[in-house]
């Protein structure tokens, strides 16, 4: 109920986006062909004669210029992504880009679609060569590590609760995370509001995490398969859903129908974010506010919690552990689901989108504790955080790295996590 009333009321904002100096950010549109659009503007002045080239992997393939209303349509050969660039040199005199803008995009296209672009450009005499300050850059890495760290947060709390309740370390947790952000897209694809989209798809990833624990792990635990031999079927069945994404869903990134680009128009005292972004960290945190409350307050949240420490004893004081367990999993899924959603609306929808933040999610539950969802939560906003506000130091490739150096740090220190319990007795 949290989740469908936290989305209903939440991703609504996401269609607020306006602002001057930068051009208007539009839905992609369905029915008028494979096109890229946009609409240059200067506060509301109507930007005419700007020219914009289209090139695909270096190959020039359409031109055109925007109309006296800023209007800019170019038809494209077909989905793909493509290099939108602005040529600068057409701008009118006393119109230049914004600080630290680029004048050349790369969206992703689908076919039958028209894709956004959003290039920002003001007016010269209020613009200033100089770029953002040193504190406004760390405030806005900021504000992306939380986002980032919200997100992670929320999708490795199912890990965490997985292996608190069943001890098993489960490496297709990412693929999870994958379905329920393929899920919503073919909703979405299908004509439901994102919203609705978003929904659905949570739900059939409960349901994704209730046949994987009914029909696979649970009858492995019958048999009393060791945990270490359960975690190599684990990462059996990532490779196999890994690749049969790939096949369904097909190798190219791919967006949502709505909100695919936004201007950065919500200012929060240095920092411009993408309205997005804000709804983003609202719902996450929301959830996580949720989840909390529901591990804290309910008798099925205790059961959870107390099964997670032991057991055995837990099944000998008249808990269902199947029952439990099989819930978890639905949550488990579900959550990951949501966090798959998340990272599609931040990016792209992609079959191995999973895969890329397994690492992190893994950090996440090990620096906040194993077995134990507060610290999964924890976790993750430190691996976010961390990560993204190394980037103004170092390359963004190293970013990984730097999650990994502060969790050995904090293992270092506590070497059980920031919310560790003491590790079960053979």
């Amino acid at each position: 109920m949290l989740l469908v009333c936290g989305l209903m009321c939440a991703f609504p904002a996401l269609a607020a986006a306006s602002g001057g100096g930068r051009v208007t950010a539009m839905s992609l549109t369905q029915g008028s062909g494979t096109a890229i659009t946009s609409t240059i503007v200067v506060g509301t002045k109507p930007v005419a004669g700007v020219r914009v080239e289209v090139r695909q992997s270096g190959v020039l393939v359409a031109t055109g210029t925007s109309a006296a209303d800023g209007s800019l349509r170019i038809e494209v050969p077909g989905a793909g992504r493509y290099q939108v660039h602005l040529i600068a040199s057409t701008l009118p005199k006393g119109v230049t880009l914004a600080a630290g803008s680029r004048t050349t995009l790369e969206p992703i296209v689908r076919e039958g679609f028209s894709s956004p672009v959003v290039f920002r450009i003001v007016d010269a005499s209020t613009a200033t060569d100089e770029g953002p300050s040193s504190s406004t850059r760390v405030l806005g890495l900021l504000a992306s590590g939380l986002r980032f760290g919200l997100v992670i947060a929320l999708a490795s709390v199912g890990l965490s609760l997985i292996f608190g309740t069943t001890g098993l370390t489960n490496f297709a947790h990412g693929e999870m995370l994958t379905f329920g952000a393929i899920a919503t897209w073919y909703f979405n694809d299908l004509g439901l509001n994102l919203v609705l989209a978003a929904v659905g798809g949570v739900l059939v990833s409960g349901v994704f995490g209730a046949v994987l624990e009914l029909g696979l792990f649970r009858p492995l635990r019958r048999r009393r398969m060791p945990d270490l031999s359960v975690m190599v079927v684990s990462i059996g069945l990532a490779l196999f859903l890994r690749y049969l994404f790939a096949i369904i869903f097909g190798g190219s990134p791919r967006q949502y129908n709505e909100y695919a680009a936004q201007s950065p128009t919500v200012k929060l005292g240095p920092i411009s974010l993408p309205p997005k972004d804000l709804v983003i960290m609202a719902v996450s945190a929301a959830m996580l506010l949720g989840i909390g409350l529901f591990l804290q307050r309910s008798r099925l949240g205790t059961a959870i919690r107390a099964v997670s420490d032991d057991r055995d004893l837990s099944e000998s004081s008249g808990i269902d552990v199947q029952r439990v367990i099989l819930t978890v999993w639905v949550l488990s899924a579900a959550l990951a689901g949501m966090g798959g959603v998340l990272l599609g609306t931040t990016d792209t929808v992609v079959w191995n989108m999973g895969q890329r933040v397994l690492l992190v999610m893994f950090a996440a539950v090990v620096l906040g504790g194993l077995g134990t969802a507060f610290g999964a939560m924890a976790g993750g906003l430190v691996v976010g955080i961390v990560s993204d506000l190394s980037t103004y130091w170092l390359d963004a490739d190293l970013k990984i790295v730097v999650a990994l150096g502060a969790l050995v740090i904090v293992l270092l220190v506590r070497p059980s996590g920031i919310f560790g319990v003491r590790a079960r007795s053979a």
